[in-house]
C-alpha cells in the first residue's frame, strides 16, 4: 500500500509528464528585475501563453505557508485581487475552493474565477498547491467575466538563504479581450505579485 508521501509524489510526477507532453516552445525570460524572474512559453493548443514566475524569498516554509492560506490577505499582495473568499474547505484545510474577482484595465470587464486546490507534500520537503478553475457552486456575477479554464501551481522549495517560491499559471481569461493584452498580462501580473509577495515576507 502506497504511503501518502509516495503518492503524493506520483501524482505530482504524473502531472509533471503530463504537462511535459501538452507544452510546446521552450521557457523564455521575460523579465529579471528586484529578485523576480518571468518566463513564458507557449502551449499547443493555445494562442496564450503560459506564464512561470520565480523568487527567492528570505524567509522561512511556515511563513510562506501561512500568507498562502490566509485567503483573505491575497488582497494585499497578488496583482489586482480585489476581493477573496472561501467557498469551501475540507477539515484537514489542504483541499480548499476559493473565489477571486481580479480587476482589469478599462475598458475591459473585471474578471472572477472560482479555484480549487489542493495541496501536495513531497519527501524533499517541498510544498505544491495545484490550482484548477472550476464553474461550481458560486453563480456569475453580472458584469463580470467568469474564467472557466485556469491551471497551475504554487511550489514553495527551502532552501540555505531562504524559499524559492515558483507560481506557473496558464488560463483563459474569457470574454473579449485582445491576445495581445492578455500575452502582457501573463508578464505583469507574476511579477507584480511575486515581488510583493517578497516585500511583505522581507520586511
Amino acid at each position: 500500500m502506497q504511503t501518502p508521501i509516495l503518492k503524493y509524489t506520483v501524482f505530482a510526477l504524473f502531472l509533471t509528464i503530463l504537462c511535459g507532453f501538452t507544452s510546446v516552445g521552450e521557457w523564455e525570460l521575460k523579465k529579471d528585475k528586484n529578485g523576480v524572474q518571468v518566463y513564458t512559453r507557449a502551449k499547443s493548443g493555445s494562442t496564450l501563453k503560459e506564464f512561470k514566475g520565480t523568487a527567492l524569498i528570505k524567509t522561512s516554509m511556515e511563513e510562506i505557508i501561512g500568507v498562502l492560506s490566509d485567503i483573505n490577505s491575497y488582497t494585499e499582495w497578488q496583482h489586482n485581487c480585489l476581493k477573496t473568499y472561501i467557498v469551501k474547505e475540507n477539515d484537514d484545510n489542504e483541499d480548499v475552493t476559493v473565489y477571486v474577482l481580479t480587476a482589469a484595465p478599462w475598458p475591459v470587464s473585471d474578471r472572477e474565477v472560482i479555484i480549487d486546490n489542493t495541496i501536495v507534500r513531497d519527501a524533499d520537503g517541498s510544498i505544491t498547491m495545484f490550482m484548477k478553475a472550476s464553474d461550481k457552486d458560486v453563480p456569475p456575477n453580472e458584469g463580470i467575466v467568469r474564467i472557466t479554464y485556469l491551471e497551475g501551481f504554487w511550489k514553495i522549495e527551502p532552501k540555505p538563504d531562504g524559499v524559492l517560491v515558483t507560481n506557473q499559471v496558464h488560463t483563459d481569461p474569457g470574454g473579449k479581450i485582445p491576445d495581445w493584452l492578455a500575452n502582457s498580462t501573463v508578464i505583469d501580473s507574476p511579477f507584480n505579485t511575486l515581488l510583493n509577495l517578497k516585500n511583505l515576507l522581507e520586511k
